[in-house]
């Protein structure tokens, strides 16, 4: 199981984190990106669930499904995080889940990729930006 909170109140998680109720409960999560196609949401009528049915690869597909929804995806994230947390899970939780949080700092943050990628590997080396996020622009 991998759990890292890459910014205040946003987190980037693997699936099995979705059933760890005590981490959803200390962290008050109440909106969860499902970067999955194969894995469920927990059961929790009070958590707001939207499910982005990503490949289990990092791929074409996986590039395209970004391009299409990454406008909603981030907007929702902004419009969101002053109050709520918010937890992104892909099928690793360091592929997926951290190129959307990259995608939002781009937007927001205002910041160069190079620091993007700087910032996002020191909360947690392991994490895979394994693309160029100019692709997206």
């Amino acid at each position: 199981m991998f759990v890292c909170e890459l910014l205040s109140g946003l987190w980037v998680g693997s699936p099995e984190i979705l059933q760890n109720k005590n981490f959803l409960v200390d962290n008050d999560i109440t909106i969860i990106f499902n970067c999955t196609q194969l894995y469920n949401f927990p059961d929790n009528p009070d958590i707001q669930k939207i499910r982005l049915p990503f490949p289990p690869s990092e791929d074409t597909k996986c590039i395209e499904i970004m391009k299409i929804n990454k406008d909603k995806i981030i907007d929702h994230i902004h419009n969101h995080i002053d109050t709520h947390n918010i937890l992104i899970v892909c099928y690793n939780g360091k592929t997926i889940s951290p190129l959307i949080v990259a995608l939002y700092i781009l937007k927001y943050g205002k910041l160069n990729k190079k620091s993007i990628y700087e910032i996002l590997l020191s909360k947690d080396p392991q994490l895979s930006l394994w693309c160029d996020l100019d692709i997206f622009n």
